[in-house]
């Protein structure tokens, strides 16, 4: 089974207001060509992609993004409404999280609830980019909740639009709360990058932490031996790649790799000479095998 951990959602018609804004933004800073290959982020189209790809479930992440834009009609209700017919329509291949900033206090908790118990969601994706770190204890109401419904936390970790700040984006600052919700597994996106070497620690340290290789892409396609090292150095640090999710950010990367492209590049993972002079571990069949699918399977209980 092939799982991508991560991917986004929206239609053209809603992109409007801060979400356009939004999208212009990121759009500018990839330095995207087509517009279209980021803009297109329908479900007729995920469905194409998943079937080109052979990928079996994919996991979509509404954004809460009204903190950092203004969200005009297409609010973060709507954003997950809109996450919730993508799962109706394909319940066996579409894994849907709710898109919820913990700074909406109890509006938070009651909207984890009504997604969950009413639309059958797996889990909240945390958009650390708006201007919150995770670990603020007056979130915790939130987090109880995610424990008590049984549902898993993504966190973003990492770059984001130019507008962001990093300092919110920290993997250091999931630690904490994955101490404190032992009961919760914590998916660290992007792998913190550029902290990468802090993600990996953060999921070392923790049984319950998880890192996914979204917006790998161009790293891998420019400079492939960067990603080969990350990858074995989770290796070496973990034992194996069961800590490492297969994800790719849709559609925010497909000018740059297919999803196709992507899960072929990653079963086509080599181990270059520069690596084994290291002494850095080899990527085997079985890690690849792990990363495409049977890690994401165990650490979001598919």
């Amino acid at each position: 089974m092939i799982i991508d951990a991560h991917c986004h959602i929206w239609e053209k018609h809603l992109i409007r207001a801060g979400m356009k804004e939004l999208l212009e933004s990121v759009a500018a800073e990839l330095q995207i060509r087509n517009p279209e290959s980021i803009w297109n982020g329908s479900l007729e189209r995920l469905i194409r992609d998943m079937d080109e790809a052979g990928i079996d479930k994919t996991v979509i992440l509404p954004l809460d993004f009204e903190f950092l834009r203004s969200g005009g009609e297409f609010g973060f209700r709507a954003f997950n409404d809109l996450a919730g017919a993508y799962a109706k329509k394909y319940p066996d291949r579409i894994v849907a999280f709710a898109g919820i900033d913990p700074r909406r206090g109890a509006a938070a908790v009651a909207e984890l609830r009504r997604c969950v118990e009413e639309m059958g969601f797996r889990g909240i994706k945390l958009w650390t980019v708006t201007g919150f770190v995770p670990d603020d204890e007056s979130y915790y109401p939130l987090y109880e909740e995610a424990a008590r419904l049984g549902v898993n936390i993504l966190v973003h970790t990492g770059f984001g639009p130019g507008e962001s700040y990093l300092k919110t984006c920290r993997p250091i600052y999931v630690d904490k709360i994955a101490v404190d919700f032992r009961g919760i597994n914590f998916i660290l996106a992007h792998v913190g990058s550029p902290w990468v070497d802090e993600a990996l620690a953060v999921a070392l340290k923790n049984p319950n932490v998880y890192v996914d290789i979204s917006a790998w892409q161009r790293t891998a396609r420019d400079f492939a031996l960067g990603f080969a090292q990350m990858l074995s150095m989770a290796k070496l640090m973990h034992g194996g790649l069961h800590k490492v999710l297969f994800g790719s950010d849709w559609p925010l990367f497909t000018e740059v790799y297919t999803q196709k492209a992507w899960v072929d590049a990653v079963r086509g993972l080599a181990h270059p000479p520069p690596l084994q002079m290291m002494g850095l571990p080899e990527i085997t069949e079985e890690d690849k095998a792990g990363l495409l699918g049977a890690n994401a399977e165990k650490a979001l209980s598919l």
